[in-house]
């Protein structure tokens, strides 16, 4: 638990710095503009993308062909609608394809890890 309260106290303070920079650089307006765009997009990618997952739940149409790219492009949405320059740069590297194909053998490799030690829980939608 400690260690989460030091990543998140350098995370913050990486921001913040980040923030100092990039308003002594670009000024207010535009970096107001870019976070308000960035939570926007990210906002659009995550409701477009749970209503395609819901869409080919319903219809019972199999997903797995692309389940790691639509965890990636969530993540990324995600990390698009949480204010920040560090988040809003991670989100967007993870649209680019080969971003995502260096991330998502680390995913399955979790995955499978998880799953090997039992900590895995499983839901069948049927």
């Amino acid at each position: 638990m400690k260690k989460i309260i030091y990543y998140w106290a350098a995370y913050g303070l990486i921001e913040l710095i980040t923030y100092i920079l990039l308003f002594q650089w670009i000024g207010f307006w535009p970096l107001l503009f870019i976070q308000i765009a960035s939570t926007a997009f990210g906002i659009f990618i995550v409701k477009r993308l749970w209503r395609g997952i819901t869409q080919n739940m319903r219809d019972r149409k199999a997903m797995s062909p692309y389940l790691l790219d639509t965890i990636c492009l969530v993540f990324a949405g995600i990390l698009l609608v949480i204010p920040g320059i560090i988040t809003t740069i991670c989100g967007l590297l993870l649209f680019l394809p080969f971003v995502r194909s260096w991330i998502k053998p680390l995913m399955n490799r979790w995955i499978e890890r998880r799953m090997s030690q039992g900590n895995f829980t499983y839901f069948d939608m049927k």
